[in-house]
């Protein structure tokens, strides 16, 4: 039986690979690619774009800034992880460093957080260059389940000389998932998967055609 999730974030050790990371006021590690405001104040909810482009080109973990190992880790919802079409705009993880996001960060692992990225003001964000990049697979809302997939080899997509996205090769070396920060039987976690992709295929061939209207209006 899954135990319950950790109540606090001190509860959850924090790998050896974070342990460098500065820390904000409620305890949680932040990773190297979260935005600043003018203040410094870390806004987990938004990436700085520099940042993340600079961890794509030097191959390096999304939260601890380290070098990736052959194996890498992406955190994503069914649509990202399972839809044929599904993409990640977030730079791969070491295992420990995903492991840990999911347990304890706010978006993954609390059913309350209702946080949209579309609720984010880039232009607040001081001299920092921000960018939300457009994936049709990631639904406008929070998906109840998270996964957890590792492969070892990946597909950049670009928009001019910027990384866009990125597409793990299939199939998956290995596969968790993941409800309210508890792991939960593959099984289970498969079922459900399926059902959320079912549920929002509709909602997804909606915006696809929405954005492919809007390329199409740029040409």
């Amino acid at each position: 039986m899954a135990e319950k999730p950790p109540r606090k974030v001190q509860h959850v050790p924090i790998p050896e690979r974070m342990r460098s990371l500065p820390v904000d006021t409620r305890g949680y590690p932040v990773p190297v690619n979260v935005i600043r405001d003018r203040n410094g104040k870390p806004n987990f909810a938004a990436n700085d774009e520099s940042v993340r482009q600079r961890l794509f080109t030097e191959d390096r973990c999304g939260i601890c800034g380290g070098k990736l190992l052959r194996g890498r880790w992406s955190v994503g919802g069914p649509g990202s992880a399972l839809h044929p079409d599904g993409v990640f705009l977030d730079p791969p993880m070491h295992y420990e460093c995903a492991r840990y996001a999911v347990q304890v960060c706010p978006y993954l692992a609390m059913p309350s957080y209702g946080k949209s990225v579309s609720k984010i003001q880039p232009m607040s964000y001081g001299t920092s260059k921000t960018g939300i990049a457009y994936n049709p697979t990631v639904f406008s809302t929070r998906p109840d389940l998270f996964l957890l997939v590792m492969y070892v080899a990946q597909k950049l997509s670009y928009e001019g000389t910027a990384v866009r996205s990125l597409k793990p090769k299939r199939p998956f070396r290995s596969i968790e998932y993941w409800r309210d920060g508890v792991q939960i039987d593959e099984s289970e976690g498969r079922v459900a998967a399926e059902r959320y992709l079912l549920e929002q295929d509709a909602v997804w061939e909606a915006e696809r055609k929405r954005n492919l209207r809007q390329g199409s209006a740029t040409i």
